[in-house]
């Protein structure tokens, strides 16, 4: 994973930003330059809601203004320390969509945002932010939920060389390669890993998958990446409780995990590894994406 542009998805009134923090570790590291961006709207300031169409323009320019001094702010201190920072803001309804096109347009390398505990009720019923960039960001989003990284950290790798929902198989060589480049960077190191699980048949017979073969396709996908058999470790339990599990017992910094869009009528169905797993992760989590996306008209039903 080379970064020469990293785009830094800033909250809005609040003073912890801690996907800056990182993008600004990014950087020292790699001499990407940084653009950070601050996404909102306010239903109050549209036409005909409270004010005229003068007035609520007006009001819209002297918002916007406002959430550029503040990007400003952040930018200042990081730009006497040597480093490249622009600032935008964008207004639109959902804010996330301004950033996906944002993305779209000006293609960075990475797309950082904090993100933070979402409880069921809030994941089935709103349109999230977090889940929508991790279904429709073009980029790799690093999804940074605080702490520091240690001085050598481990970048766990999540593949599946099962291929389960059609999952193309260079999808996985994207995953190892930017959990490899970035451990590069920082001196860190890379572990591979895999949910062998198989669903019980009917819904209520356990199966149990063939350890030898489950050992080989993952001992292959390690010598292709130039990993070794200590680098692979496998499951037989869901992924939504064995990965974060083996995430905290490895002291993982960064789970670097596949994603693919799906329709809505597939989310209900089938799901999302990475939407089952978000939540559950303690660490930092790095969304991959196959090398070609559908458009967004392609998607949605």
């Amino acid at each position: 994973m080379e970064l020469n542009k990293i785009l830094v998805v800033i909250d809005a009134d609040t003073d912890e930003q801690p996907a800056l923090t990182r993008a600004v570790q990014l950087a020292e590291k790699s001499g990407a330059g940084l653009e950070l961006i601050l996404a909102d709207f306010n239903a109050y300031l549209e036409d005909g809601f409270y004010f005229d169409p003068v007035q609520a323009k007006q009001l819209r320019y002297e918002h916007g203004d406002q959430r550029l001094k503040e990007l400003e702010n952040l930018a200042e201190p990081l730009r006497k320390q040597g480093l490249e920072v622009s600032a935008l803001t964008a207004w639109g309804n959902p804010p996330h969509a301004e950033i996906v096109r944002r993305a779209s347009e000006s293609k960075p390398d990475l797309v950082l945002k904090s993100t933070r505990h979402h409880n069921k009720i809030a994941r089935l019923l709103l349109s999230n932010a977090d889940w929508e960039l991790v279904r429709y960001c073009p980029a790799p989003l690093l999804l940074v939920k605080g702490g520091d990284w240690p001085e050598t950290p481990l970048f766990l790798a999540s593949v599946d060389p099962d291929h389960v929902h059609d999952k193309p198989a260079s999808l996985d060589q994207r995953i190892i390669a930017a959990a490899r480049g970035l451990a590069s960077a920082f001196s860190g190191s890379v572990q591979l890993f895999h949910s062998a699980w198989i669903p019980p048949l009917s819904g209520v017979f356990p199966l149990t998958p063939d350890s030898a073969a489950e050992s080989s396709k993952l001992q292959e996908l390690a010598d292709s990446s130039g990993l070794s058999a200590d680098d692979c470790h496998w499951s037989d339990e869901e992924i939504s409780q064995s990965l974060p599990a083996y995430a905290v017992d490895s002291g993982a910094s960064v789970v670097v995990m596949g994603a693919i869009s799906r329709s809505r009528l597939d989310r209900i169905l089938i799901g999302n590894t990475a939407e089952k797993v978000l939540d559950a992760l303690e660490c930092d989590v790095l969304v991959i994406k196959p090398e070609k996306m559908p458009a967004q008209s392609q998607i949605l039903i």
